[in-house]
């Protein structure tokens, strides 16, 4: 569940975070050391985002290329690789907390020519702590926190795509304002 919630496409179906929180639930009661539950958890969460950055740097800049409607993201790819070799690696650490950026994240970090190896390295720590405290909560608490987790989560994904969407919209309205001529 964790892998596929991790991927581009199949992140809107697979609620990965309630998941590995009914799992940390069910170590719980029938016996289950938890570090194999993290431990599961965390390799997951790496693969499914180690597969989108694949995705994003096999695919990226010629998805962009193909077609003239998408042309138009070629500024926003160069801003994307000029973000990710100043400043990547912790983009990358804190879209593994937030639902909505999760599966995003690691497709702009191949597309915008991370290297995988910096990729890795705050990707795999995030994931495992990430893993750590989403098990552990269910396993500390049990069956009746999924549902809290699941609210919470949607609450803060909801939240960060409103704060994107309001950066996306005052840069650009920023960006009119210095191309139109003052008179």
């Amino acid at each position: 569940m964790v892998m596929a919630e991790s991927l581009i496409i199949t992140d809107l179906l697979v609620p990965g975070e309630v998941g590995l929180v009914l799992a940390g639930a069910a170590a719980a009661a029938n016996g289950t050391p938890i570090v194999a539950i993290i431990a599961a958890a965390a390799v997951g969460a790496l693969a499914g985002d180690s597969l989108g950055y694949v995705v994003g740097q096999r695919f990226g800049a010629r998805f962009i290329d193909r077609w003239r409607w998408t042309r138009r993201l070629r500024p926003a790819l160069q801003r994307a690789r000029r973000h990710f070799r100043q400043r990547g690696g912790p983009s990358v650490a804190l879209a593994r907390w937030i639902g909505s950026l999760r599966a995003i994240v690691p497709v702009i970090a191949g597309a915008g020519e991370m290297s995988y190896r910096r990729f890795v390295a705050w990707d795999g720590p995030s994931a495992v702590v990430w893993a750590t405290v989403i098990a552990s909560i269910g396993y500390l608490w049990g069956d009746d926190i999924a549902d809290t987790v699941d609210r919470v989560g949607l609450g803060v994904s909801a939240a960060a795509v409103v704060a994107v969407v309001a950066a996306f919209l005052i840069a650009r309205k920023g960006q009119a304002a210095v191309q139109s001529p003052r008179s």
